[in-house]
């Protein structure tokens, strides 16, 4: 009897030892993996020609005073110009919006900004429905220290490779689509490097394809609130704003008629931004994507969206009309020239 139960409680020891060892073993082997595709990636991406801000603040000294920063995403890249607030207003703005810059990539980048440019005395934000349901692409993010933003970006878990599974599939996946087909040459990723494109530009011609017949049924998107995926940094940069004492102007871009619809919670989307509004003194909330303010059923205005889809684009027409909109509410936020 004592000897079966000594040879049990042996057992039950070497069963113990060998699930430690396997957990032992998972645990080192997980977190080699995770630093070994972490400085893959860090190598990928300071490689590629979307890494360096230098060039760019480069450019911009020498050129004159940058009084105005345009941040956003794709929708902003599309909607608001340099152009026309300089050729309206005589000062010059900074745009630094682009497709994959979420509310991390704008709260670091003005760290940046700030640093080599100076304070502007306004920020242009441009917003979007998604805004609080997007994450920033890591290779933009690579434009700033590894120190700075690895700690933000990759999440602790037990397993790493399972806790960032998300970023590391995200790097995969540009990997492979940069050996078919590299972006950087495109041309609005040379104007995203390049401040002479970038300040020349002011839209493309829309397609005149939009699919403006409403379907029996359509896919509605519910509005993601604060939070949301990266909202902390972009309170964070409305905080530094605020004690910078740089006017913030918070623009709701038009969407087309369709994309409207789609968006389905527009009060609750207006809801959170005038709410965040009413916090600072500095920030002011402008909603031109509206029916009564701006002709959101012409398709010629935009060059995509539609009834189920949740992004919509200006065009060069529509984003005429909407800066034109901007410049007037723009120019009491300005010192008179």
């Amino acid at each position: 009897m004592n000897s079966s139960i000594s040879s049990f409680k042996q057992q039950g020891k070497r069963v113990l030892s060998d699930l430690l060892a396997f957990f032992l073993f998972f645990f080192l082997f997980d977190r080699l993996l995770f630093v070994g595709i972490h400085k893959a990636e860090s190598r990928f991406y300071k490689n590629i020609s979307s890494n360096s801000l230098k060039e760019k603040f480069a450019q911009a000294k020498g050129r004159g005073e940058y009084e105005v920063l345009i941040l956003g995403t794709s929708r902003t890249y599309d909607g608001i110009h340099p152009w026309y607030i300089q050729d309206e207003l005589g000062v010059k703005a900074f745009k630094e919006a682009f497709v994959g810059k979420g509310p991390m990539y704008n709260y670091f980048f003005y760290q940046e900004y700030k640093k080599d440019l100076g304070i502007p005395r306004v920020v242009i934000y441009g917003l979007d429905y998604f805004l609080f349901n997007i994450t920033s692409e890591r290779h933009w993010l690579k434009r700033f220290p590894d120190s700075l933003v690895d700690g933000n970006y990759f999440k602790n878990g037990i397993s790493m490779l399972w806790a960032n599974k998300s970023r590391i599939d995200e790097f995969s996946n540009t990997y492979i689509n940069n050996l078919r087909n590299s972006p950087w040459t495109d041309a609005n990723y040379l104007s995203e490097r390049d401040l002479t494109r970038m300040e020349a530009y002011r839209g493309v011609v829309s397609p005149g394809k939009i699919d403006s017949v409403e379907p029996p049924r359509f896919r509605k998107v519910i509005f993601f609130g604060y939070p949301g995926k990266e909202g902390e940094y972009f309170l964070k940069l409305l905080d530094e704003l605020h004690r910078d004492k740089v006017s913030v102007l918070l623009v709701s871009l038009p969407e087309f008629i369709g994309t409207y619809w789609t968006n389905s919670n527009h009060r609750k989307f207006l809801r959170n931004f005038r709410k965040i509004g009413h916090k600072y003194d500095n920030v002011h909330f402008y909603d031109y994507n509206d029916p009564e303010i701006f002709d959101l059923a012409n398709p010629d205005y935009f060059i995509d969206g539609g009834f189920g889809k949740t992004n919509s684009h200006l065009s060069r027409s529509g984003s005429e009309i909407l800066n034109n909109l901007l410049v007037k509410d723009l120019r009491q936020y300005l010192p008179k020239k």
